[in-house]
């Protein structure tokens, strides 16, 4: 039923804490919505503000959600129980705020497959924010660790993404890419496809040489830099062999890798292994320091497993067109974010089937300054052109009225 005064009570719930949904979070509540914004901090991940600033209205909430423990990926058995823990806390706390609508994202598959459960059973409308299909991704990975049974757990995970799809009032993709999965599901009817974007407010562009440069040692030299999640869609190994590379032809450049987890580890042996000291490791950085973080690169590095294309879209990207460095995506060309690099000359795509490639791509690059600026250049002015959250509140307000939740014109 639409609401008489067109407000409502808004849950976004966003696992990771990503930017965007904190953006949207604020701009719904500036909108007159009582939001509230909840994420879970034991998910080691780069987050946006996910805190109350000065000059947020007394609308917006923030709620984290902690596990008892930090979340454990890869470790099945304690993850499927964190993930159950963690469906029901979130559950019975949205059943005592009762919510208009929760908007849910970034959340892991049975996490939100119990989540979406005591939602339908309440009568609380559920948004899927699908980020990336969760039951592809688990489905590859069962596949290449469990050649048995790997295919059983594939076809079980998609059965429950179809469901949370399913038992959704709407669902919103980041990518026309989904629709193909979401059109078998029987759901492509009730989807609308709003892609991601950085708040580029959030992100001004700064100086080469700056405090967090100066801090890192990292002014006087060349930086290939790539930050956020090394999970099993992202090889770390690619950016092993750019280190390799460079340090045989550019001793002083350094790659400079911003991340946490399985990837993170795998880079510490073979740093080890390989008395790699152009190699430099760091922890995720505070959101304060991002903007400062990512101009300190001369280029900004994306990767993507080949598999992956179809399922997941490499989102950091979208930071990176902040920044106004030059980008380099070491992504399958047929993944919408190369698109987006190639599409409007702002960042160069490498295929990672050819591994034989990227250390001339790099070299080039680094030593062309004049292109680099250009494509900085050229990527800001995208992001500053494309990159309104007014226009993604717009149309999640749409699909509130849409679904009789908003009065019309509202």
């Amino acid at each position: 039923m639409a609401k008489a005064d067109g407000l409502l009570k808004i849950v976004v719930h966003d696992y990771s804490g990503h930017p965007g949904q904190v953006q949207l979070s604020r701009t719904l509540a500036s909108r007159g919505h009582s939001v509230a914004y909840q994420h879970c901090p034991s998910y080691v991940s780069g987050r946006g503000a996910v805190k109350h600033l000065p000059d947020d209205p007394m609308n917006l909430r923030f709620e984290p959600f902690p596990l008892n423990s930090d979340f454990n990926r890869y470790s099945v058995w304690h993850r499927f129980f964190q993930e159950i823990q963690y469906g029901i806390k979130v559950g019975r706390h949205t059943a005592r705020e009762v919510p208009d609508v929760m908007i849910i994202s970034n959340v892991p598959l049975l996490a939100h497959a119990v989540l979406a459960m005591n939602l339908r059973l309440r009568h609380i409308p559920m948004i899927f924010w699908q980020q990336d299909i969760y039951s592809s991704a688990i489905g590859a990975a069962a596949r290449r660790k469990f050649p048995i049974f790997g295919s059983a757990i594939a076809w079980a995970a998609d059965r429950i993404e179809r469901l949370i799809a399913k038992s959704s009032t709407a669902v919103v993709a980041i990518s026309p890419v989904f629709l193909d999965k979401l059109d078998v599901w029987g759901v492509a009817h009730k989807t609308t496809v709003i892609p991601n974007w950085a708040p580029i407010d959030e992100l001004p562009v700064r100086a080469r040489q700056n405090a967090w440069s100066d801090r890192m040692g990292l002014s006087k030299m060349p930086v290939v830099m790539y930050s956020g999640t090394l999970g099993l869609k992202h090889d770390p190994s690619i950016l092993a062999l750019i280190a390799k590379g460079l340090g045989e032809s550019n001793p002083d450049a350094r790659v400079v890798v911003v991340s946490e987890g399985l990837g993170r580890k795998w880079l510490e042996q073979w740093r080890l292994d390989n008395s790699a000291d152009n190699l430099i490791l760091l922890d995720f950085q505070s959101y304060e320091d991002l903007p400062m973080m990512l101009a300190s690169a001369d280029i900004l590095v994306a990767v993507l497993e080949p598999d992956a294309s179809k399922y997941s879209v490499p989102s950091k990207v979208l930071t990176y067109l902040c920044s106004g460095r030059a980008i380099l995506g070491i992504i399958p060309y047929d993944n919408s974010v190369a698109e987006v690099l190639w599409g409007n000359e702002v960042g160069l795509v490498a295929d990672p089937a050819e591994r034989e490639k990227l250390h001339e791509a790099i070299s080039e690059l680094l030593a062309d300054e004049t292109h680099r600026h250009q494509l900085g250049q050229a990527a800001r002015e995208y992001a500053e052109r494309e990159f309104r959250v007014d226009r993604a509140a717009n149309q999640f307000e749409a699909i509130f009225r849409r679904h009789d939740l908003l009065i019309s014109g509202q």
